[in-house]
Parts: C-alpha cells; structure tokens; sequence
C-alpha cells in the first residue's frame, strides 16, 4: 500500500466506538511506533479516537511527539471527541468539583473545552474547508456522545462543522454549536461528531483527495482495515492480554438480558460492565443496547467487548433515545447472540409522566419485549436487609405488570457479618418470591474521580475492576442461562399505567386521588 493510517490504541481509548470508515491499517501505541519505525515516517494519517483520554492522561512521550512531527509535516492528524481535545489547548474537567480542573491538550488547535453534555443524533453542516472535506455548506450526518462539548474559540482556531443539536444537558435545547475546528493549514482537525467517516461518503472522498487515495487502493485499505479489526476486536480491553474465547455457535433467536434497579446510582453501568467483558472472554457474541438516550452509561462496557454504537444502541423512551424498542432488538439481533439492555434510572421512572410519547420507562420497555430482567440493588445506604426489603417489594410489582424478573444482584454490599445461615435466609428469600440470587458484589473504593461514569472516568480502570467482581462475585453461568429471546407483544400503556397507579393505592396505602381534604398529620 502506498498510503498508511494509522489509529491510536492505549488505555483509556476507544478503537471499535466506530468504523473510522475502515480506513486505519495500523495501530499506533504509547511509544508512537510501528514495528520499529516511527509513526510519523510510515503513516500519511493519524486517527486518535475519542474515549477517556483527557482522563487517562495516555498521551504522552513518543506519541506525542510522533503527533507533533505529523503535524508540523503538513500530515493529516484527526481528533474525534477526546482526541480533539487532546489537540485542543485544554479542557476544563471540572464537572461536579468544587474548583476548576484544567488539563492541558498539545495547542495544535486553538481551542477550549467546557462541560456540556449532548448525547443525540444530529445533523452537522461543513462551514469551513480542511483535508476533511472541502465540500463548504454540505450536511453531513452522525452522532454526538461527550461530557465536554462547550467550545471556546480562539484567534487560530478555523471552525469546519456545526451541529444542529436538539438536546442539551438532559434538555430540549434546539441549537447550532461548532462541533469541528481545524488548524490554520486545515491538516488538523478535530471533530466532537462521531461516525463522520461511517457515515458520509462525502467524507471519504474528501479524506481520500487530501491524501491521494485511489479507488483500487482504498480497497487495500479497507482489507488491511479487516484484519486489524480482528486483531483489535480479539482483546478485552486495551493491553489487557485478556482474549475473547472461542464464539459459540450462532444460535437462530439472540437472546438478551434487561439489567434494570431501583434507581440512579445503585451500579447498573458497573454491573453491565462487568457482565459484558465476562462474557465476552467466555466465548459469548455480547451487543449492548442503552434504555434511553445517555449512550455514555454503555460507553465502559463497549470498551471491553471492542464494539461500536449503532443507530440500535439507544432505544426511545418519551423524548429520549434514537430508536423503537421493537426496531432497535430486532437490528441489533442480526450482530449479537446475547443482548445485554440497560435500563434508564429506575426501573419506574417516568410511568406517571403525562402528555409524553410512551413507552416512558424501563419497566413498560420491558414488558412490551417480554425480555428476562435481572435488577441491581444498591445496599450501601439501606445495608443488605433493607436492599432485600426493597428489592422484594420491586420485583413484586414489577411482576404484577407483566415484567419477566428473573434475578436480583445486589451491588455494593458489605459482607463482613454474612454468616452461611444469613445467606441461605437470603437465596429463600428471593426463590420465595421466584427469583434467583445472581450475586452479591462487595462495596469497593470507586468513590473518587476517575472511577465513576460521567466524572472524569478511566474505562481502564473502571472496566478491570467491574470485570474482576463480576467473575468473583456473581452467578455468571446463572446470569447467561437466564437470558432468552424477546418474546414481543401489544402493551396496552394506558391500561399499563392505571393499575401502576391502582397497586400503589391497593398495596402502599397511597392515592394521589383520594384524602385531599383530610388534615396532614401533626
């Protein structure tokens, strides 16, 4: 091949998020290498991915300085998400802190990051010429999944895309944001928009011009493109030496898994993490599907299993979310034998919400598909005795909606004072009430930043750490042997809704209806 593309991979970066439209044909690491060779003489383009990278703080020594050359050569070097900000001036990671953070990028694009979240599909108009694209005023489609997408620009910086975001922050927010800048030759650039090369073939004809790519070349590309994929998409995370075992035979119906809880903060992400990379080194074909439109809790899990997200990854619910329940498990059942879908905050969050497209909540999306649920429950606030209480009364009601529960974990559990007896009182417990025990995984220190989802995360360390307590901690063979395929059906979500509201006045002695005129009590 005469042409050369090269795709950063070390800790902290995500290298199957997309295609990169099939164009790298090698991977560069944290020495800027290639069998030997300095990246910056072999490669005529360099990918750096987006992920937790900022974060991670990966980018260093050799690569940064094997950018630096490619750079100032006149190369193309492309940043996408966490890898513009790399290029970037810097990024101001201090979401949630009581005092500003501010990590320095390599200033090779005059520009600053702030926090803004947006998690949608959208559409980007091309403003400005780079090796990119040079087709000004073009629209081009994709997908946005960051935590810092407030861009300052300065004096250098030469805007090349916007997107027409219609969600920000959780919000409906119509509005145009810069969502790409290139230097001043337009040779670097960086783009929050993923799946620009997938997506666009405008993109790969303007990417092939800048290098001179011919049509009969770019297929050596893309085939050189195919094995590295296989050599990438074999390892469970990054320099991990942990391998995906043989893939069982495809079997005719997929089957999947919902992973739901009593609410935000009890560990599904952690949970569906670690089942995903577990699975994924059992020799399992594992998929990941997202309840509602935050694609960022899916994001730890896709970094071990080596997987992109797809127009099925998210499915909608009320104004969230990109695609129906039915057409999304049906889409993501032609890649994956085992689906692992991941609930939105708790299982009944937003079931009451009025004037709202339905389905509106897990438990109505997983009672229309009829999918195997398992629910994680958090015990670091309530211990383990009020988490089964709670997760009794759960799996109760839910069942009383037509939701499948077949499992329960609980999650971040101190297990100093479990004695043979109380766990046997538990497992009766839960098969008293039809369900199996899958799991109970001990508290552990993943309080701090870098630990958790949304908060300065490093995937490497979050992915290792949920990877490790869900083969020591749970029922994997249990958690697989549950699964089955979808088994859709009409859910009338009125009906479903009113004897929601009629079990809360039957079983909880509450109704918003009735005892408005009685005194509160004193």
């Amino acid at each position: 091949m005469r042409h050369r593309i090269g795709l950063v991979y070390l800790p902290g970066a995500l290298p199957c998020f997309e295609t990169f439209g099939n164009l790298p044909t090698d991977i560069v690491s944290a020495d800027g290498l290639i069998t030997g060779r300095q990246a910056s003489e072999v490669l005529d383009m360099l990918i750096i991915p987006g992920g937790s990278l900022v974060e991670s703080q990966t980018v260093q020594g050799g690569l940064v300085q094997e950018i630096l050359k490619m750079a100032d050569a006149g190369k193309f070097v492309l940043g996408i998400c966490s890898g513009f900000q790399i290029l970037s001036r810097g990024t101001d990671i201090g979401r949630l802190s009581a005092t500003p953070i501010f990590r320095k990028g390599l200033g090779l694009i005059d520009a600053e990051f702030q926090p803004l979240i947006c998690t949608d599909q959208v559409k980007a108009t091309v403003v400005g010429a780079s090796y990119l694209t040079g087709q000004v005023r073009a629209e081009v489609a994709g997908f946005h999944c960051h935590t810092y997408g407030n861009i300052t620009l300065h004096k250098n910086a030469n805007p090349i895309l916007v997107s027409h975001t219609k969600r920000l922050n959780y919000r409906k927010n119509v509005q145009d944001l810069v969502s790409g800048i290139s230097n001043s030759k337009g040779n670097v650039v960086g783009v929050i928009m993923h799946s620009l090369l997938e997506q666009n073939p405008l993109i790969i004809a303007g990417v092939s011009k800048s290098l001179g790519i011919t049509d009969e070349e770019l297929l050596e590309i893309r085939a050189a493109n195919a094995e590295l994929q296989k050599r990438v998409k074999s390892e469970i995370g990054i320099f991990t030496d942990l391998y995906a075992g043989k893939t069982m035979q495809t079997v005719k119906s997929p089957r999947a898994l919902m992973v739901t809880a009593l609410g935000s903060g009890s560990g599904k992400t952690f949970v569906v993490t670690g089942l995903a990379g577990a699975l994924k080194k059992r020799g399992f074909n594992v998929g990941i599907v997202k309840v509602g439109g935050d694609i960022r809790d899916v994001v730890p899990a896709l970094y071990l299993i080596k997987e992109p997200i797809r127009r099925y990854s998210s499915i909608k619910i009320g104004e969230s979310g990109w695609t129906p329940q039915s057409e999304a498990v049906q889409e993501a059942s032609k890649y994956y034998d085992f689906l692992i879908i991941e609930g939105a905050m708790s299982a009944f969050t937003g079931v009451l919400m009025e004037n709202v497209k339905r389905p509106s909540s897990t438990a109505e999306v997983a009672a229309a598909l009829g999918v195997p649920t398992v629910l994680v429950v958090g015990c670091e606030k309530e211990g383990i005795e009020g988490a089964m209480v709670s997760s009794l009364g759960y799996v109760n009601l839910m069942r009383s909606l037509g939701v499948k529960v077949t499992g329960v974990i609980l999650n971040k559990a101190r297990l100093s004072y479990l004695t043979d007896e109380i766990r046997q009182v538990m497992n009766h417990a839960f098969a008293s009430a039809g369900v199996e025990l899958l799991g109970i995984v001990p508290r552990i220190n993943l309080e701090g930043r870098g630990a958790i989802p949304e908060v300065e995360i490093k995937y490497e360390e979050f992915g290792a750490k949920a990877m490790e307590l869900a083969e020591s901690s749970m029922e994997l063979e249990k958690i697989a042997s549950l699964a089955a395929p979808t088994k859709e059906k009409p859910l009338d979500y009125r009906e479903f809704i009113e004897k929601f509201k009629n079990i809360l006045e039957t079983n909880l002695g509450f109704s918003p209806y009735k005892g408005r005129d009685q005194k509160a009590c004193s």
